[in-house]
This record gives C-alpha cells, sequence and structure tokens, in this order.
C-alpha cells in the first residue's frame, strides 16, 4: 500500500474502534472518553502496534495520526469555550485561582520530596517536580462536556484552573532556570511580559475587533464562513498563545472559543464545529494518548 492509504487505513481502524470502545463504556455508564483511551492502549504497542503492523512501510505514519490528534485538542478546547460564557469564568476567578496554584505546588513539591528521597540532587528533584507540575485539562474537558456539567461550579473552576496552571508553571520553569544558572531575572520578567502581552492583544481582539468582523463575515454568502472563520481565528489564537506568550496552544484556542462565545454567530459555529471535532478529530486525538503508551517500558520490579 502507498502511505496514503497506509494512512487511510490506520484512520479507518481508529475512528471505527474509537466509537465502538465509547459505546461500550458508555452502555456501563462512563464517559466515551473512557473507551476511547482504552482502544488507543490496546490499539498501541502495548498490544496491537497498529501504526508499526508488518505491511506499515511508512515510518512517520504515528507522527501523522499524532498530528491529527494535536488539531483534535486544539478544537476541544475551543469548543469548551465555546460553551462558556466569560462572565461565568471570572465568577469563579477565586476558586480557578486556589486550585490552579494548589495543582501546581502540591505536584511540584511531591516530585522534589520524591527526587530528594531517591537521592537526586536538589536542582535535579525540582525539575522533576516542575514536569510533574505541568498537567493538561483537554480530557478532563472533554468528560465535562459528555457529562454536561462543564458549566458547574466544579466544570468552571476546572477551566479557569487550567489557565492559572499554565501561567503559574511556566514562571516557575523560567525562574528555576534563572536560579540554576540557565537565565537571569530579565528572562523571568520577559516571560510574564509575553504572557500579559498575549492574554491583552487577545482579550483586546475578541472584546472589540472580534464582534464586528463576525457580523460582517456572517453577512457574506460564503459557504460555511462563519464555521471556516472561527477555526482560522482558533488557529491564530493558538499560534499565538505559543509564539507569543510562551503559552500552550490550548490555551489560547480556549480563550478564542470564550471570545466567540460573546458573539451571536455562536450558534452558527457550534453545530458544525461540534459534528466536525467528535466525528472525526476529537476521537483521533483521545486513541493518541493510548498510541503514546508503551506499558512493555514499565519496571514494575523498580516498584519492590
Amino acid at each position: 500500500m502507498t502511505p496514503f492509504l497506509q494512512l487511510i487505513f490506520v484512520l479507518t481502524i481508529i475512528l471505527f474502534a474509537s466509537k465502538l470502545g465509547g459505546y461500550l463504556t458508555s452502555r456501563i455508564g462512563q464517559p466515551a472518553v473512557l473507551g476511547e483511551l482504552l482502544v488507543g492502549l490496546l490499539l498501541g504497542p502495548s498490544l496491537i502496534d497498529l501504526t508499526h503492523l508488518v505491511f506499515i512501510t511508512d515510518r512517520h505514519l504515528g507522527e501523522v495520526v499524532a498530528e491529527f490528534g494535536e488539531i483534535g485538542v486544539l478544537v476541544l478546547m475551543f469548543l469548551a469555550g465555546l460553551e462558556l460564557h466569560f462572565s461565568e469564568l471570572t465568577r469563579n476567578t477565586r476558586v480557578a485561582a486556589f486550585s490552579g496554584i494548589l495543582g501546581v505546588l502540591t505536584p511540584v513539591g511531591l516530585g522534589l520530596l520524591a527526587g530528594r528521597m531517591f537521592g537526586y540532587s536538589f536542582t535535579n528533584a525540582a525539575f522533576i517536580g516542575l514536569t510533574l507540575g505541568a498537567t493538561s485539562v483537554s480530557i478532563s474537558a472533554q468528560t465535562l462536556m459528555e457529562l454536561k456539567v462543564l458549566r458547574s461550579r466544579v466544570g468552571l473552576g476546572l477551566l479557569g484552573a487550567a489557565v492559572f496552571d499554565d501561567i503559574l508553571v511556566i514562571l516557575l520553569l523560567s525562574t528555576f532556570l534563572a536560579l540554576s544558572g540557565g537565565g537571569s531575572a530579565l528572562d523571568i520578567f520577559l516571560v510574564l511580559l509575553k504572557m500579559i502581552a498575549f492574554l491583552s492583544l487577545s482579550a483586546a481582539f475578541g472584546l472589540w475587533v472580534l464582534p464586528k468582523l463576525s457580523r460582517r463575515i456572517s453577512k457574506m454568502p460564503i459557504s460555511q464562513g462563519m464555521l471556516t472563520f472561527s477555526l482560522i481565528i482558533m488557529m491564530i489564537y493558538g499560534l499565538a498563545a505559543e509564539l507569543i506568550g510562551g503559552m500552550a496552544a490550548i490555551t489560547g484556542t480556549f480563550l478564542a472559543g470564550l471570545m466567540f462565545a460573546r458573539t451571536p454567530e455562536k450558534n452558527q459555529i457550534e453545530p458544525g464545529l461540534r459534528s466536525l471535532a467528535y466525528s472525526f478529530f476529537v476521537p483521533i486525538f483521545s486513541v493518541n494518548i493510548g498510541l503514546s503508551v508503551d506499558t512493555h517500558l514499565l519496571n514494575l520490579n523498580a516498584l519492590w
């Protein structure tokens, strides 16, 4: 088979298996994402190793699937933002800040402690703690949306905490590099300045420019014009988060969703985007997490 046909084959298996796994877990009262993750584990190197079967000759196929999954998580977080109102999120600022700070400091502290207990130097142990402090909220957001509790106090607190988490981890990492000799106080200031610049620019654009552009685009005789426009803005916010703010792209797409949620055109965007996301991109993202796990690498003897 040509590389293109190999890709089609793998995507077909992933989509079919993900929906089957999601259906089976939903039948026992669990979120569909659980089934998709388990399917990924079965299709990955732990058992079947789908992207390395004997007739799969394209060695970059796994990377292509992973990139489809990355698009999936961007769309997923955009949808999460689209379901919320900015005012709802700001009302839970205190809860989000407290959760985000504890959500970083607790794993960082425990990682540092564990590293020291295993004999690592303070610097190496601190780095281990910082890697544990970096978390992703995408699976949690998907689960909350499936359970229809995204706009609950817990859901709002979780998503707000994710933004604080992203900012705090980057600041802590910059401080760590400065103190360990890899940077300076100026570097920390620049990191903070870049974050403020991104958040300020994205908020200004979303509050004052985006509504006017959305109104104009919605009146133009363009096939699926608003949906395409929203995807373009989503990707611009994701790029800006990485390149300007030094933050995760999913933070940018989440903010883009929040901005579109304030516009009347939201109702034109959401149905088509939801269909696109949950029929193709999001299942690939969920399965790809399992595809990335190889349980053979676990050394269980190290636990004893």
